[in-house]
């Protein structure tokens, strides 16, 4: 396989780029080349590879270069978020085992990568990375998440929520509450806005950097073919919105976030169940055959982590779907663990001393904003 490293696409390779993207099976629009116009935004080198057979593509991977904390000069990681693209898993070895030979990568530790398989395939395609000497690297052996059918006409989408979902959409179908679509910044400002106050904040994650927001609307979520926000409305008052992307096939659900206190005023109104649909509805006209519910499992236990958000996704009916988890390949073992252990104190730390999280200099700086 023939191995290219590019720092930019000229028009005749963005092209390419694309139509390859939109036939493959594990297409996924973080490896949209818009997307690394709001890495570069942020500050993050970004690394093109493309794999070819008989000058042909067969792989694609747009990688994020994250620099070692501790050796000037060298990168930490290349991040492929949920990448690479390839639809064979021969050839997705060889991909990255040629990618990792590239002089491109001489000064990398580790490589990093999250493709968009899922199921039997995701199972297949962990098994011959393991033999490839790739290593799980997220808590889990795989991720979770919940898919549903587009190919449902739109009434029976609605129809096949859970009946208190049903329910909720018709009261806010029969108010004065508006779905609309953020076409200015300032809309998509205050979704942002309010996720880092109202859903960020609470769980003492890292806020959404302006940056970070300003290029993903003016690449992204401006652009209908790939991205949307949907922001629900009493008058001027913000209830809630829901950020999504999508490929050719697949829409993904990023973002969500509501007011409760907005709500409150409006009669506890859940503007929740409209949002998604309305979410679904613009992924199937766009022509997506499934959506992506971003994380889901059916759990009982009420004290799981993540059983809120769970329960609020279960109201849609996704089918729970395993996806393959992130692997990391290690190509300088003594600069990547010594790049590790600073990181590996600090979540120690955190893990004993839960309130240290609140000690971040962006979460204090976001504080001091609001």
């Amino acid at each position: 396989m023939d191995i290219d490293c590019l720092n930019a696409l000229t028009d005749v390779q963005m092209s390419e780029w694309r139509d390859f993207l939109a036939k493959a099976r594990h297409q996924h629009p973080r490896q949209d080349p818009r997307f690394a116009e709001v890495e570069r935004a942020m500050g993050h080198p970004v690394m093109f590879a493309t794999g070819r057979r008989d000058g042909r593509l067969c792989a694609v991977g747009i990688f994020v270069l994250q620099p070692n904390r501790l050796v000037l000069g060298r990168m930490a990681a290349a991040s492929a978020l949920s990448g690479p693209v390839c639809d064979s898993a021969s050839d997705m070895i060889a991909f990255l085992q040629g990618l990792a030979a590239q002089d491109h990568l001489a000064k990398v530790d580790a490589l990093r990568i999250t493709p968009y398989w899922l199921e039997q395939e995701a199972d297949d395609l962990a098994a011959a990375l393991a033999q490839a000497g790739f290593r799980i690297s997220d808590p889990e052996p795989h991720r979770d998440t919940g898919m549903i059918d587009l190919a449902l006409t739109e009434d029976d989408l609605r129809a096949s929520f859970s009946r208190s979902a049903r329910r909720k959409v018709r009261l806010v179908d029969k108010s004065d509450i508006e779905i609309r679509t953020a076409t200015r910044f300032e809309e998509a400002e205050t979704f942002f806005e309010r996720l880092n106050t109202l859903v960020i904040a609470r769980h003492n994650l890292t806020p959404v950097p302006r940056a970070e927001y300003e290029a993903g609307f003016r690449h992204v979520f401006n652009d209908p073919s790939i991205g949307v926000i949907f922001n629900a409305y009493h008058g001027d008052v913000f209830l809630g919105g829901l950020l999504l992307y999508r490929s050719g096939t697949t829409a993904h659900a990023r973002r969500y976030v509501a007011d409760p206190e907005a709500a409150r005023d409006v009669g506890n109104l859940r503007v929740a169940p409209a949002l998604w649909l309305e979410g679904m509805f613009w992924a199937k006209r766009a022509g997506c055959t499934r959506f992506d519910v971003e994380g889901f499992l059916p759990v009982e236990d009420k004290s799981h982590p993540n059983f809120n958000v769970y329960e609020y996704k279960r109201e849609f009916k996704p089918t729970h779907v395993r996806r393959i988890a992130e692997h990391t390949l290690v190509l300088n073992a003594a600069s990547h663990s010594a790049n590790a252990l600073p990181g590996q104190v600090k979540n120690e730390l955190k893990r004993l001393f839960p309130k240290l999280r609140q000690l971040s200099p962006k979460r204090l700086l976001s504080a001091r904003r609001r």
